[in-house]
């Protein structure tokens, strides 16, 4: 018994509008050197047929294979996954597919997911970096085209999209000591060895030290209820007057812990961020932070890729720093609502 084909091969159209694999294969590649009543004849076979062209065949033999790389440091932060849907964006313009990796703020799995990309010929890479050193990236120097967002690579001198930390989280601070009077403020930080987190303690230290303020730190970890046990300890032991979160996660847990002791913000304790989120002006009272476009930040870095990748430019800039806005709203003790934009 004859087996059944479950798809048709080029060969097949070929026998069909009774031409040779060769010239199947230029219609499909939109040759000039074919007739226009055989490239009819081929169309309809294709279309009688059913056949559909192997892309990845196609891409191997034009050496290219239209896909890109990312990978994001964490892929529980809703931050990240907008930056995520700026690439998608982009990528999906340029026509090319997107292999996506969450390296969880681990360096060896981010060394592991490269090597991945690597070896399935990706024609460019974006990356957040994970803590740790980016060295083995020397290896392929020059060689792929990569971007990396929101932190700058470790011991490698890579192409980065950013936002100016340090000065947006010098400015809140300075306006929660010069307008609104507070001189005890807790830095409540992730980990302060990941770049953006240490740029935004920088620019709280400064505001603080500028003051003659005590700098006060607290490392929360990664998620709501780490940055909620940790406020947890200073709440009943020389408790601030307000609390700036390095990230909206950190913002969340400080947060919650003033609901948990029924504290209300911002009488009893303000409370601002670094990072504003979708409920930052819904919920009350409203939240006063430093925002940040994270879905900008994700396209204007593949497009920076593309530009490498399908024109083939050299991208003179190493730092992009994408704006800021400070939103002064009531978490801080602000009666009105309003911006200011920072480069």
């Amino acid at each position: 018994m004859k087996k059944h084909k479950t798809s048709p091969t080029i060969k097949d159209v070929a026998e069909y509008a009774g031409v040779s694999v060769k010239t199947v294969s230029r219609v499909i590649n939109d040759s000039s050197e074919v007739k226009d009543s055989t490239r009819k004849k081929v169309l309809d076979a294709i279309e009688k047929l059913g056949y559909r062209p192997n892309a990845l065949a196609k891409s191997l033999r034009m050496k290219r294979t239209y896909t890109i790389g990312v990978i994001i440091s964490d892929i529980a932060n809703s931050f990240f996954g907008n930056v995520m849907k700026g690439i998608e964006n982009v990528a999906i313009k340029n026509q090319y597919n997107i292999i996506f990796a969450n390296s969880d703020e681990n360096i060896e799995k981010e060394k592991m997911y490269y090597q991945f990309f690597i070896e399935k010929q990706v024609e460019g890479m974006i990356i957040i970096p994970a803590p740790g050193s980016q060295s083995y990236l020397k290896k392929h120097a020059g060689l792929i085209p990569m971007v990396f967002v929101d932190r700058k690579p470790k011991d490698w001198d890579g192409i980065v999209v950013k936002v100016n930390n340090e000065e947006g989280a010098y400015l809140l601070t300075k306006h929660l000591i010069e307008v609104h009077g507070y001189r005890s403020i807790v830095f409540l930080a992730t980990e302060l060895d990941i770049d953006p987190v240490g740029e935004r303690f920088e620019g709280y230290k400064k505001a603080m030290e500028e003051a003659n303020l005590k700098v006060r730190v607290i490392e929360g970890n990664r998620t709501i209820e780490d940055g909620c046990e940790a406020i947890e300890k200073v709440l009943f032991s020389n408790k601030p007057q307000a609390i700036f979160g390095c990230n909206h996660v950190m913002t969340l847990g400080a947060i919650k812990a003033t609901k948990k002791y029924s504290l209300e913000v911002p009488r009893d304790i303000a409370v601002v961020g670094f990072d504003d989120f979708e409920s930052g002006d819904v919920l009350r009272p409203y939240l006063t932070a430093v925002a940040q476009d994270p879905y900008k930040m994700g396209e204007y870095a593949a497009e920076l890729l593309f530009k490498q990748i399908t024109k083939n430019e050299f991208i003179k800039e190493k730092e992009i720093i994408i704006p800021v806005e400070l939103k002064f709203r009531e978490s801080c003790g602000c009666l009105y609502v309003s911006n200011k934009v920072v480069s």
